[in-house]
């Protein structure tokens, strides 16, 4: 279960890195940038993240 938790933070993590990230961005450029690749950039950073909590220790 706490690897279940872990893995959602993760993801949870990554989404709102995305979307400050492009909160600070101006406007012209928020509204050329795809949801596709904004999407996307959560996909990756999620998987990064739980990637990380599913590891065992050695």
């Amino acid at each position: 279960m706490e690897r279940l938790f872990g893995v959602l933070g993760a993801w949870a993590l990554a989404f709102l890195l995305v979307l400050g990230f492009l909160a600070v961005l101006p406007a012209g450029v928020q509204d050329a940038v795809p949801d596709a690749a904004v999407g996307g950039a959560v996909l990756v950073l999620g998987l990064l993240g739980a990637r990380r909590v599913v590891r065992r220790p050695r």
